[in-house]
């Protein structure tokens, strides 16, 4: 079995012709659809590009407001304890003004128990006097001058008229 050189040169010729029509018909088809698909691919890595970047944007924007938001909070709670500092003040005030006016007045009921006091042990040391000067004396006196004199004999004692008797 020879090789014929005919037949070699008829291959060879096929080939060729084979090469042609694949390089116009199938090559560039196939060299435009490889293009394409790195065009694709090149833009889905610029979108993911740009996405990373949109994406940082918005975490720093995210941080930003945070502390925007942590930094109000902190000066409203502030706020609110100077706030509930004042209402603390203002609430002792209140009490202690309350207190004074309850000791004002304790004092000032003190004050005229006492004047009460006094006028009723004056009566009493009045009307005991009376007794014991009838007893004395033996003859009752007329009961609205004995109070008068006694009265005054008791309010002069007081003043410190009388002798013995503060």
């Amino acid at each position: 079995m020879g090789l014929e050189l005919g037949q070699i040169i008829t291959q060879i010729i096929g080939f060729l012709i084979a090469i042609v029509i694949l390089k116009k018909f199938a090559w560039k088809p196939l060299l435009s659809m490889l293009e394409e698909r790195r065009n694709k691919i090149k833009a889905e890595f610029d979108t993911i590009d740009e996405e990373r970047r949109k994406t940082g944007e918005l975490q720093a924007d995210y941080q930003t407001k945070l502390k925007e938001i942590d930094s109000l909070t902190r000066a409203k709670i502030q706020e609110a304890a100077q706030e509930g500092q004042i209402m603390a003040n203002q609430i002792k005030e209140i009490a202690r003004n309350e207190a004074k006016e309850i000791v004002t007045k304790a004092r000032e009921d003190i004050g005229r128990d006492v004047e009460k006091a006094k006028v009723q042990l004056r009566d009493d040391v009045v009307n005991m006097t009376i007794q014991l000067t009838g007893k004395l004396i033996g003859e009752k006196l007329d009961s609205v001058k004995d109070k008068d004199l006694v009265a005054r004999l008791v309010d002069e004692m007081r003043k410190g008229k009388v002798e013995g008797f503060k």
